[in-house]
């Protein structure tokens, strides 16, 4: 068979079922596992995928990376999420975005502009966290829930707010 007709009856597959498997049937998160291996540009096994996550084909993940429940992924720029990455539900992650025009300009007139996101192994992200275009998150860093992040964040620290910002470092 095709390695394209593979890959879009696996991505037909991974939308219909395996994406709305519950967390409990045994087999589920390997399962979805399996599918981002087969449909994104670089998935090293094993990783946590949990339900109602739409897989862009450009993700990349290193092993031991999760994904929280009906975390969304916009845009047509690149995310790399590092090892041994913890990540509560619903993240999202914007890659794309708009020049803002000179005044009396159109915003139609303006292409989107595409950011790649880069998040480092062993980073902690809470629940319903936003990370913006252009964006790494460094080794170790904890981002608390709710956050928007629109600027890099240093290796191990721990970031919160909306703009994120450093509330600490993390304890030796």
């Amino acid at each position: 068979m095709d390695n394209r007709i593979f890959r879009l009856a696996v991505r037909c597959f991974y939308k219909v079922i395996a994406k709305r498997l519950h967390w409990r049937v045994p087999g589920s998160r390997d399962l979805r596992g399996w599918c981002a291996h087969r449909i994104c540009a670089d998935v090293r096994l094993p990783v946590t995928i949990n339900p109602q996550v739409d897989l862009p084909p450009s993700l990349r993940m290193e092993p031991y990376a999760g994904i929280g429940q009906g975390t969304q992924f916009l845009g047509l720029g690149r995310v790399t999420l590092g090892a041994h990455l913890a990540m509560g539900p619903r993240c999202l992650f914007i890659t794309g975005d708009h020049p803002i025009p000179r005044a009396g300009g159109h915003f139609r007139d303006h292409a989107p502009v595409h950011a790649d996101i880069v998040v480092e192994e062993d980073v902690f992200l809470g629940a319903r966290v936003t990370i913006l275009p252009g964006v790494t998150i460094g080794r170790g860093a904890a981002v608390g829930a709710g956050s928007v992040v629109t600027k890099d964040v240093p290796p191990e620290v721990v970031v919160a707010g909306n703009p994120a910002r450093v509330i600490r470092a993390r304890e030796k």
